[in-house]
């Protein structure tokens, strides 16, 4: 880890914290150089799923993907980036509980869906128009209605 003031190397954690959910850890650490102290964040960034599209094609999953969905639902929205990393970090533990490695679209898009939900109805719309790619109108108003009801997804997930 560099010191982000002199660029030294070396520097040792003084303080470690975890997150309440446990998927982040807080490290406060001090320069053995300039002797200034900072503060870093650690957390998993690369899950091992993948993402099975409809045409049949298998790609890695992409977290700055969901968040630059996510983030054009929420444009001109009033929501904060910090409400908006806490939906990416139920998203990211939605997914872990997933069944398998691979994971299709329809299930992927549906878990951000609920998360979207609990954090702002018009973004979560905005979502689910783009998501799930209604022809017309009378097809999403259709949507709208069974949407409203929207509590219970399904998809299998880890048996505990």
């Amino acid at each position: 880890m560099n010191c982000p003031y002199c660029n030294h190397n070396e520097t040792k954690v003084i303080d470690s914290r975890d997150s309440k959910d446990g998927a982040n850890i807080k490290r406060r650490r001090e320069c053995l150089k300039c002797e200034k102290r900072f503060s870093t964040a650690e957390k998993v960034l690369k899950l091992d799923l993948e993402v099975a599209k409809s045409n049949g094609e298998v790609q890695v999953f992409s977290l700055p993907k969901i968040r630059n969905s996510v983030l054009k639902s929420c444009d001109k929205r009033p929501v904060t980036l910090e409400q908006i990393e806490g939906c990416l970090e139920a998203i990211l533990k939605d997914l872990k509980e997933v069944e398998g490695t691979t994971i299709p679209t329809g299930v992927v898009g549906k878990i951000v869906l609920k998360n979207l939900k609990d954090l702002d109805e018009i973004a979560f719309l905005r979502f689910a128009i783009v998501h799930n790619n209604y022809g017309c109108m009378n097809d999403f108003m259709s949507e709208l209605e069974s949407l409203k009801a929207f509590d219970n997804i399904e998809y299998k997930t880890k048996s505990k």
